[in-house]
């Protein structure tokens, strides 16, 4: 009996993920997501006290899969350089290959005032950062370069889903992680 709930919740957690990445927080309710599972909304409310509470477990869920790319990245050479472009590239896979994910985080950004969610990943790529321009090899302050990777990533993930870009993953990788390169460092 244990493992059906368990599998009710999840089923639960990937519609609600689905729905709140395609139609927005707001505007999907726990109606829309029981009806996407196939239960009824008291079904829902034996595994989540609210919609909050699956929105939160969905934030910490990704934020964990999104910390451990950043984390691998990270450790992923001696050479920051090297480090940087892992970073860039690792974000870009995880876009295209958890598009919900990362359309549901690029939705909702995780701001820090999230109570419940802590430890976020750009946090890391900051650290790596602020060590950069303590260095003297960051052009930028720390947070602007945070703010134009993590923002070109997500415009391009943007322009590659409605189809004005239509580069291959790879060219997109490589132009992009020349060009954030060449204004960061």
């Amino acid at each position: 009996m244990g493992e059906k709930k368990s599998d009710t919740k999840e089923k639960i957690l990937e519609s609600a993920l689905k729905l709140f990445s395609k139609k927005g927080f707001r505007e999907t309710t726990i109606k829309d997501i029981a009806k996407d599972v196939g239960i009824t909304e008291g079904a829902i409310y034996r595994h989540f006290t609210s919609k909050d509470e699956i929105i939160q477990e969905l934030l910490m869920s990704i934020t964990k899969e999104v910390r451990e790319v950043i984390t691998e990245a990270l450790s992923s050479s001696d050479k920051e350089e090297e480090i940087l472009e892992n970073i860039i590239n690792s974000l870009i896979d995880y876009a295209f290959s958890k598009p919900e994910s990362f359309r549901f985080l690029n939705l909702y950004h995780l701001l820090k005032d999230s109570p419940k969610v802590t430890n976020l990943p750009g946090e890391l790529i900051l650290k790596f950062l602020n060590n950069l321009k303590a260095k003297g090899k960051l052009k930028t302050y720390p947070e602007i370069a945070l703010a134009m990777i993590t923002g070109s990533i997500e415009r391009i993930f943007i322009f590659k889903e409605r189809k004005f870009i239509r580069y291959k993953t790879s060219e997109i990788k490589r132009e992009l992680t020349h060009a954030l390169k060449k204004a960061l460092l």
